[in-house]
């Protein structure tokens, strides 16, 4: 892996223009002008909200996600003041602000609420930082926004519902610790025991200032202390174990509007300490900007080989900085071949950019869905900005509620056919098409069995090579492992394939990564059969998808007493 030391980069011409004293040099040249394209390129790839602005005050630039954030174009903002660009009411503490920026060079990190030109509001933090001309003078501020307007509003109804904190843990980007007011863990997100090194069960019910080091307990319990006096939220920067963290604490309040815990959010801003200089130095803005980015991220040239990341994609994929920065793009795509990838590659040079959904692969070998935006930059050095998103946990709730509607949908042709049919057998069969029609089970089978246990008829639906395997087995009259343990025992019975135990089972090699679940149907203490279905592993486990399996197996037992029953008064 060949060495890679970044390039400076500087602003767009018209930036360097109206802020002459960031450069020492304001000659123009062609190599000047490379670096400005590098940089605007790789700013509007960022999809943090970030701005630019120069001693008066004055916007000198800013990019597409700032641009989209406050519904107004670049061209209309640079040039012009806070408080001719927000409302009244914002602009004015905003201008306050930057006043003490200005006053104490350095770092502030403050929370607002905006109004942004849709009439809608967000909470939001600002994290800026003052910028300077080669000879150290103050130059001008960067910011940086990051909408918390969903994290407060989860805040808010973990106070109010007193659900405990997997109500905020989709913000797993954060470290995240719930405290009460003495400082016992009440939960502790992986992401904050990765960070602090340790594991999630040293630290819950212990209190949290026992642990943490002295010269950081004592910050943290100053802060703490003021956000339970004040009932406001608390932002500050502190060392932890060599890192630069930015801390925020939330108060989460009781029914009474008292604070009974601290919701505490950390996140790593490492490379945001070495910015004073971000605009001479512009090495180090880049880092900054990567380092801060909520969303993982990748520097990839055009061979596919990995240049730079971020602490997010680290911590996302399971590999270390050093590791990743000796690997290809194509070992961790798990969705395209290495000649896909490249073909891939070949296509967002052409069209500059391209945003799309792929897998990739972690170090321990789960496979995430993710969500790119990446660009192509041949200035100073070709490669490709990308910024990759975890969907995972979204892209399986889609799935699953697309599920939930197949299977639904099934259920339903079924209940209606228990209500017109009187023939057992013509029932069974029937059910098992139903089930299997809307995709919702691949396959299903039914056994109906006599009161001492023998087969008595069977049903089978689904693919074709799994019904035919399935409906053989059968016949034979010998039942799979989930049909025998569920004829046996109450309630559902879930076995995933391939399954070691399932060995005269045909189905358990055939249908690796998939799970049987198994139900008897059972009505006033007789069992009149078995119900088995064929799903992806993936929703075997989840609770409604079992309720409403065990729901219909219960039905289908209750139809089929009602039907032996009539059949039993029309023989007498």
């Amino acid at each position: 892996m060949k060495n890679k030391t970044w390039p400076g980069i500087q602003y767009e011409l018209s930036l360097l223009e109206s802020c002459r004293t960031v450069l020492e040099d304001a000659d123009r040249s062609t190599e000047l002008k490379d670096r400005s394209e590098f940089l605007t390129t790789f700013l509007d790839t960022i999809p943090l909200p970030v701005f630019y602005k120069d001693a008066s005050g004055k916007y000198l630039g800013c990019n597409k996600a700032f641009e989209h954030f406050i519904g107004t174009n670049r061209k209309d903002i640079i040039g012009r003041t806070v408080l001719d660009t927000w409302p009244k009411q914002f602009a004015e503490r905003f201008e306050i602000m930057d006043k003490d920026l200005f006053a104490v060079p350095g770092h502030q990190v403050y929370q607002s609420q905006i109004k942004l030109s849709d009439g809608s509001k967000r909470d939001v933090l600002f994290h800026k930082v003052t910028y300077s001309d080669a000879s150290g003078r103050t130059s001008g501020i960067i910011g940086l926004i990051q909408d918390v307007t969903e994290l407060t509003q989860a805040i808010r109804s973990l106070g109010k519902s007193e659900r405990d904190l997997k109500s905020i843990l989709p913000f797993s980007t954060r470290s995240v610790v719930l405290i009460d007011i003495s400082g016992v863990v009440i939960d502790i997100n992986e992401v904050a025991a990765y960070r602090l090194k340790t594991n999630l069960d040293r630290w819950e019910g212990k209190n949290a200032y026992d642990l943490l080091p002295p010269d950081v307990v004592k910050n943290y319990r100053k802060m703490a202390n003021k956000v339970i006096s004040e009932g406001n939220p608390e932002h500050f920067q502190d060392e932890l174990d060599g890192y630069a963290v930015l801390t925020s604490i939330y108060p989460v309040l009781d029914k009474d509007g008292k604070v009974e815990k601290l919701a505490i959010f950390g996140l790593d801003i490492t490379t945001n300490r070495r910015t004073e200089n971000a605009l001479q130095t512009n090495d180090e803005l880049y880092r900054s900007l990567t380092g801060t980015a909520c969303d993982g991220y990748l520097y990839v040239d055009l061979e596919g080989a990995i240049l730079e990341t971020n602490e997010t994609y680290c911590k996302m994929s399971g590999y270390t900085h050093e590791e990743l920065l000796g690997m290809y793009i194509s070992d961790l795509e798990a969705n395209e071949s290495y000649e896909d990838t490249v073909a891939h590659i070949c296509r967002i040079i052409e069209s500059g950019k391209d945003r799309f959904s792929t897998k990739h692969r972690t170090k321990n070998g789960k496979i995430l869905d993710i969500e790119v935006s990446t660009t192509y930059s041949d200035k100073p050095e070709p490669g490709f900005f990308s910024f990759f998103k975890d969907i995972t946990e979204h892209k399986q709730a889609e799935e699953r509620e697309k599920h939930l509607h197949k299977v639904l949908l099934a259920i339903r042709k079924v209940s209606q056919l228990m209500i017109r049919e009187k023939d057992p057998f013509l029932l069974i069969e029937q059910s098992c098409a139903y089930l299997t029609e809307t995709l919702g089970y691949s396959d299903a089978w039914i056994v109906l069995v006599n009161e001492n246990g023998s087969i008595r008829s069977t049903a089978a639906s689904g693919t074709e090579s799994t019904r035919r395997l399935i409906q053989e087995q059968l016949e034979s009259g010998r039942l799979p492992s989930c049909m025998n343990s569920a004829l046996r025992n109450d309630g559902i019975i879930v076995i995933d394939h391939p399954n070691p135990d399932c060995a005269d089972c045909s189905l358990s090699c055939e249908n690796a990564g998939m799970s049987g679940m198994a139900s008897r149907l059972l009505f006033d203490g007789r069992v009149y059969g078995v119900l088995t279905v064929l799903i992806p592993s993936s929703f075997a486990y989840d609770k409604e998808e079992q309720e409403l399996f065990i729901e219909m197996a219960d039905d289908l037992g209750f139809v089929l007493q009602k039907i032996n029953r009539e059949i039993s008064l029309l023989e007498r």
